[in-house]
C-alpha cells in the first residue's frame, strides 16, 4: 500500500487532519528525495570539477605560492608544513599563518588552511589543518611535521597526516598517512628541494579508487640577486599527468614584492603581491583558470620577535 497516495475523490471519511498527514508524508519524503538528488549532483560536481582546480589532489597553502604558481617545495615558512617539511628547518622563530581562498567564486568551494612552526634546538615542528568544501562535501586535513638541518646546506622534513573526507547521507571516510622532504642549497643562489607524499599508497578504503593521492614534486629556485627569485617545479600524482609549474618574485622594495607564475595541467595562470609589514606578512593573490575562472587567495603570515638570550 502506498501511504501518498490520496484516492481523487476522497470520502466524507477523510478528515481535514487526515488529509495534512498524508500531504506531510509526501512532502517529507518528496525533500528527502530532492536532498538525495542534490547530494549527489554535489558529488557528481565534485568529481567532474576535481581534474580542473590544479591538476592533483592536494590543495594550494599559501598566497604567496599561490601567485606563484603553486611552486612551493623550496620555500622557508610557515606552510612548509604542507609541502616541503624539510623547508621548516630555516625557521629560527615562532611563526603562525593563516590562508583562505574562495575557488571560481563559488561559496561551496571556499578553502581554508592554518599552520604555526614552533622551533627548538632540535629542529622546527609544525602543526597544520586545512578544511575544504560545505556540509554537503568536506575534506579535512590534520598535519603534524618535523625540519631539521643535517649540514649548514642539507635540511631534511617528514610529514603525518591524518585526511577525512565527509559526504552527506553516505558518511565519513578517513586514512593516515606521511611524506617525507629535502631541501639543498647547491650554491648560496641556487636551492633544490623535492618531497614525496604518500609514498606507500595508502588508501581511505579497500577499493583501489578510494586511494590516497601519492604525489612527488621536485624542483629548484634561483636568487640572482636579493630582488628577483625565480622558482620552476616539476609534479607527478601517480594517477594523473605531469605537472609543470613556474613561479618569478620581485621585491619592488623592502615592503612590497609582485609575483606571477604559471601551471599546467591544466594551464592556470596567477598573480598577487605580498605586503612585509614588520612582524606580518600579507600575500594577496589570483588564479586564473580558462574555463572556470577566477579564484581568489589570501594569506597571513605573523612572525614572533626573537627572544634575546641573557
Amino acid at each position: 500500500m502506498n501511504c501518498n497516495y490520496l484516492p481523487p475523490n476522497p470520502p466524507a471519511a477523510y478528515t481535514g487532519a487526515t488529509l495534512l498527514t498524508a500531504k506531510a508524508r509526501r512532502t517529507t519524503a518528496n525533500n528527502a528525495l530532492y536532498n538525495n538528488a542534490f547530494t549527489l549532483l554535489c558529488c557528481l560536481l565534485w568529481m567532474v570539477i576535481t581534474p580542473c582546480l590544479a591538476g592533483n589532489d592536494k590543495h594550494t597553502v599559501g598566497g604567496r605560492q599561490a601567485a606563484m604558481g603553486n611552486t612551493s617545495v623550496t620555500f622557508t615558512d610557515v606552510f612548509s608544513v604542507f609541502y616541503n617539511q624539510a623547508g621548516l628547518a630555516g625557521i629560527n622563530t615562532v611563526t603562525a599563518g593563516i590562508y583562505a581562498e574562495n575557488r571560481f567564486l563559488l561559496k561551496d568551494l571556499n578553502f581554508f588552511g592554518a599552520a604555526v612552526a614552533i622551533p627548538t634546538k632540535g629542529g622546527t615542528f609544525g602543526l597544520g589543518a586545512t578544511y575544504f568544501g560545505n556540509n554537503l562535501y568536506n575534506d579535512r586535513l590534520i598535519n603534524l611535521a618535523y625540519g631539521r638541518k643535517l649540514f649548514n646546506t642539507l635540511s631534511i622534513g617528514i610529514e603525518l597526516d591524518y585526511a577525512a573526507i565527509s559526504v552527506a547521507d553516505y558518511g565519513t571516510a578517513n586514512a593516515f598517512t606521511f611524506g617525507v622532504g629535502v631541501q639543498y642549497a647547491i650554491i648560496p643562489q641556487l636551492i633544490a628541494g623535492a618531497q614525496v607524499h604518500n609514498p606507500l599508497r595508502w588508501q581511505f578504503t579497500d577499493f583501489e579508487e578510494d586511494r590516497l593521492p601519492t604525489v612527488i614534486s621536485s624542483g629548484i629556485a634561483y636568487l640572482p640577486s636579493k630582488k628577483v627569485t625565480i622558482c620552476a617545479e616539476a609534479e607527478k600524482n601517480l594517477d594523473k599527468p605531469l605537472m609543470l609549474k613556474a613561479g618569478f618574485e620581485y621585491n619592488i622594495v623592502e615592503k612590497l614584492s609582485l609575483r606571477a607564475g604559471v601551471t599546467t595541467e591544466p594551464v592556470v595562470s596567477s598573480f598577487g603581491i605580498g605586503l612585509n609589514l614588520g612582524a606580518l606578512r600579507i600575500d594577496l593573490s589570483n588564479s586564473f583558470h580558462p574555463v572556470l575562472g577566477y579564484s581568489p587567495h589570501f594569506g597571513l603570515i605573523y612572525t614572533a620577535p626573537k627572544r634575546n638570550k641573557d
